[in-house]
């Protein structure tokens, strides 16, 4: 998040335009390491086209604060929740906009985890919001396999779900 956000921000926005409605959201990583920047996150949301969805993902835990949750809420963008290895409990999950965005990067998920994850998500998916679930990519399909075991798994504990995989 460096520099002018309205500098460089049509050339890389203007291409996601010719996805149309198909286009879910946009992921804009900030780099691990830059602390929050309360100005520079406005500038971006600011310069950012609305008819663009986008869902920021902050590495940096000063980011994960009510203030950059209500930023991000104000403009309709999503934050993104990143479950990675190191991390002793799954991150929290928090609504800015009509969807979520996870990203969950362990090597691999037991039963039980997908249970809860699946769990989580339910009041959420029955609230009518949608969820991007992003597991990590492998040499072996495993990530296909657990958004699989994700999806039955929320079928059993989501009514609007089940309702809606049954026809």
């Amino acid at each position: 998040m460096s520099g002018d956000p309205e500098h460089g921000l049509g050339w890389l926005t203007q291409p996601y335009r010719a996805f149309g409605e198909r286009l879910g959201t946009v992921l804009f990583r900030v780099p691990a390491g830059v602390k929050r920047d309360d100005a520079r996150l406005v500038a971006l949301l600011g310069a950012w086209p609305r008819d663009v969805p986008l869902t920021i993902e902050f590495p940096e835990p000063s980011w994960h604060v009510d203030e950059t949750f209500g930023a991000l809420e104000a403009v309709g963008a999503c934050v993104c929740a990143t479950d990675l290895p190191e991390d002793p409990e799954p991150p929290a999950l928090h609504r800015t906009t009509a969807f979520l965005y996870l990203r969950l990067r362990r090597h691999d998920y037991t039963r039980a985890d997908i249970d809860a994850w699946a769990a989580r998500l339910g009041p959420f998916l029955d609230a009518g919001d949608d969820a991007y679930v992003f597991f990590r990519h492998d040499e072996v399909g495993r990530g296909a396999e657990l958004a699989l075991d994700l999806q039955r798994a929320v079928s059993d504990v989501s009514p609007r779900q089940a309702r809606t995989r049954r026809g």
